[in-house]
């Protein structure tokens, strides 16, 4: 996910620590909150949907 698809880091997110929000360009309300961690790390399934259905967008 990024900005070829629309998405952009939310300018008006204020958490901090191991989280980010970006949003889509076009549409404030679509947005996908992501966690990073250490590289390498594998994104559990569920966590994986979750982000799909929060973006409405399937990887």
């Amino acid at each position: 996910m990024g900005k070829q698809e629309g998405f952009i880091p939310d300018p008006n997110h204020k958490g901090h620590g191991s989280h980010r929000r970006y949003v889509r360009k076009d549409d404030p309300t679509r947005f996908a909150d992501i966690s990073y961690h250490s590289s390498g790390q594998v994104i559990p399934k569920g966590t994986l949907r979750n982000i799909e259905r929060t973006a409405r967008m399937k990887f």
